[in-house]
């Protein structure tokens, strides 16, 4: 009993301690006009989540792919499993992801670790005149682990460490980072919504001068209906900024574009996704992102399907397999993964 009281406050200061230090970090946020660093850790990690738009932190279900990213969505059922993604960009850029979940049912943890790796390739370096100087290899990665706990009935407690490290020849750089989460889902399994706060962190050495990392506040709720196999999404995410676009007044001005509106703002940070069960094997996914339709649109010019994206994942015995796509202009991008689960279920 004395256990469980001291394990209680100690979750309780450590959700006071990492509001207040999220706070702090948001409106600094807020009132930086700096670039920031190490975009590729806003890149999604699995299939499901390019599927959904991208981002998605409360989607109803056991999802590795998903909990890499939002540590609360790790729990029990994910012992043993083992999640590998692959997606693959223009001139031979690749993402790779890496994770593995482990249950510890004395202490009621869930740990996961895991790596996601973005390759660039072989590029050729140039002097400032454009002279060749051979070659260089350039590529980011993150290194993580993961815990989630329960904190009070349906209510997990998630956090990720982080270390951050990009090469880009003699140009390097090295970060620490953190994300913190608490998700609720509803008794009946019907309903869930979540809270992430999304590489809180530093720059441990920069390439020159010190940047800030792509600091995220997400909150996300899901909500599947009664009697139908099907679920949908809404998703906030960039909560720590108000314009969440792309704005440059002398080239809007130039090109003739209009600055977006207070209600086009809104809308740059929602995200909408949808998840219909065929049977218990086969799931179809579908997403829309707002910001990245704005960003993308040329006007005068054919902007396809901006924004959609969509999926299917098939589940066996042992094995799931998951593929996502989204649309970049006329391109189709694709992203595959599989989870293998070392435990025999049978």
């Amino acid at each position: 009993m004395r256990r469980l009281v001291l394990a209680s406050k100690y979750k309780i200061g450590f959700i006071v301690f990492i509001t207040f230090f999220v706070s702090k970090i948001s409106v600094r946020a807020q009132q930086s006009n700096a670039d920031e660093v190490y975009h590729f850790l806003s890149l999604p990690y699995s299939a499901k989540a390019t599927s959904l738009g991208g981002i998605n932190i409360s989607s109803i279900g056991s999802d590795l792919g998903l909990a890499m990213y939002n540590p609360a969505l790790l729990d029990p059922s994910m012992d043993k499993t083992l999640h590998l993604s692959v997606k693959s960009y223009f001139s031979n850029i690749q993402q790779y992801d890496f994770s593995g979940a482990h249950y510890l049912p004395k202490r009621n943890w869930v740990l996961g670790w895991g790596i996601h790796y973005m390759g660039y390739g072989n590029i050729t370096m140039t002097d400032a005149s454009g002279n060749e100087m051979g070659n260089f290899l350039a590529n980011d990665y993150v290194a993580q682990v993961s815990i989630a706990s329960s904190f009070k009935q349906n209510i997990i407690l998630g956090a990720t460490l982080k270390l951050i490290q990009s090469n880009y020849g003699i140009y390097k750089s090295t970060g620490l980072a953190m994300d913190v989460s608490m998700a609720y889902t509803s008794s009946n399994n019907l309903l869930r919504a979540s809270i992430l706060a999304n590489n809180v962190g530093l720059q441990v050495h920069s390439y020159t001068e010190k940047e800030r990392l792509p600091l995220n506040i997400i909150m996300g709720v899901s909500k599947k209906l009664e009697n139908a196999p099907i679920q949908f999404s809404l998703t906030a995410q960039r909560l720590s900024i108000w314009n969440n676009s792309f704005y440059d007044p002398s080239f809007y001005n130039q090109e003739g574009y209009k600055p977006p509106s207070a209600a086009q703002d809104i809308f740059n940070h929602i995200i909408i996704g949808a998840e219909a069960n065929l049977a218990e094997q086969v799931s179809l996914d579908f997403g829309y992102n707002f910001i990245r339709r704005f960003d993308l649109n040329i006007q005068n010019q054919q902007n396809w399907f901006n924004g959609f994206s969509a999926g299917l994942g098939l589940k066996l015995p042992r094995v799931t397999i998951q593929y996502g796509n989204a649309f970049f202009q006329r391109n189709l991008y694709h992203h595959f993964s599989i989870f293998y689960s070392l435990k025999n279920t049978r």
